[in-house]
This record gives structure tokens, C-alpha cells and sequence, in this order.
């Protein structure tokens, strides 16, 4: 009964907050005081592209009725990237590791950089955060397989449409205990938003 009523306030809450939501510029956080760094690391940072047989046209106009419901979208191209969370603090914190409250966000730019919000139904409920313990200077990594993100990393599918460089950043939206000053404050942990430095991609063409 409590955890319902807790849920149902968390989560009025987040969604009042989200309507006031602002990234932070790349290697930045709000509120400022965050002591968090956000950092992408990968195995490669070169990628094939497969547009499954379509020429760039083509597959973009396939993204575009894909926006519409009218036809399934493709899968967004997969990657072999980590996401790292690393307490920039001399103390101790509880930072939340999942939860419908914790939220990434991945920016593709570059020429040929497309985002689509997928036609999906997500069930109503409203999952509670999950909260870790992450000591002074250490991280945490979050495996990234593929260019989806947002709500319930779902409701974003990112495509790189042809070749060429690319810069991909993050942004994590937690919430870390103690809260830092300037944070909305819910039950003691400070809602917060980091974002990465830009993560450089090359995307060849397929041979």
C-alpha cells in the first residue's frame, strides 16, 4: 500500500519535472554541483553500414512511415559501446541504477543521423528506482548494444543512414544521494542529468 502510494507520488512527480527537463552541454550536468562524470568507451569505434539491402533513399523514407505506425521499424544499428559512471566525490553515494525515473538519452550527429520514436505500448505501472552504492572515484559501466534509448530504453531508436563520422553522446538522467545542491529533492535523493563528451563513430560503406 505504502510502496503504491510512493510510486504514484514518484512518479507524478518525475513527470512534472520532465516538462521542465533541459540537457546539459556535452561534459556537463545539472545542476552543476553533480558529482558525476559520464564517459563512453569502446571496443571500436569504426561500424559497417547495413541498411538491409535498401540504398539511403530508401531507408529513410522507410524511417519516415516508421514514425507513422505504418510499417515496423528496423532494428537501430548495433554497437559494442559502455556507458561509465564515475563518482567524482570524496564520499560515498547512492545513485539509482534502473527505474522508470533513470532515463538515457543517446544524440547521434552528423550527416545521415536519424532518431525515430517508435509506435510502442508500454504498461502502465510505474517502476520504482533501484538504488546502488558507488564509492569516491570509482564507476559503474552499463553495457550499450545497440543506438536505443529513452523511456524504459525504448522509446528512441537512433540509425546512422550512411557513411561518413559521427558523434554520439549520452545523457543520463538519476537521481544520487546525498542530493547536490540545486537538485529537486525526492526522498533524498537529488534528481540529476549528466551528459557525455561526444564519442567520435566512423561508418564505412559495406563492401
Amino acid at each position: 500500500m505504502i510502496r503504491a502510494a510512493l510510486a504514484t507520488l514518484l512518479g507524478l512527480a518525475m513527470t512534472a519535472h520532465a516538462a521542465d527537463d533541459k540537457k546539459p552541454e556535452p561534459g556537463k550536468a545539472i545542476p552543476p554541483t553533480t558529482p558525476l562524470e559520464l564517459t563512453i568507451k569502446g571496443d571500436t569505434t569504426k561500424y559497417v553500414l547495413d541498411l538491409g539491402g535498401k540504398t539511403p533513399a530508401e531507408f529513410a523514407k522507410l524511417l519516415e512511415a516508421g514514425k507513422t505506425g505504418n510499417v515496423r521499424l528496423p532494428k537501430p544499428p548495433a554497437v559494442k559501446l559502455t556507458l561509465v559512471v564515475k563518482n567524482t566525490s570524496d564520499q560515498a553515494i547512492r545513485i539509482w541504477a534502473k527505474g522508470d525515473p533513470v532515463v538515457l538519452d543517446l544524440e547521434l550527429k552528423g550527416k545521415g543521423a536519424v532518431s525515430v520514436a517508435p509506435q510502442l505500448a508500454f504498461t502502465a505501472d510505474f517502476r520504482l528506482p533501484e538504488a546502488t552504492d558507488l564509492e569516491p572515484g570509482k564507476t559503474m559501466e552499463i553495457p550499450l548494444g545497440g543506438l536505443v534509448s529513452g523511456f524504459r530504453n525504448a522509446s528512441k531508436y537512433t540509425y546512422w543512414t550512411q557513411p561518413g563520422e559521427y558523434e554520439l553522446i549520452a545523457t543520463w538522467k538519476t537521481g544520487i544521494a546525498p542530493a547536490p545542491k540545486g537538485a529537486q529533492d525526492f526522498d533524498g535523493f537529488g534528481v540529476v542529468t549528466v551528459a557525455s563528451t561526444p564519442f567520435k563513430i566512423t561508418v564505412e560503406e559495406k563492401k
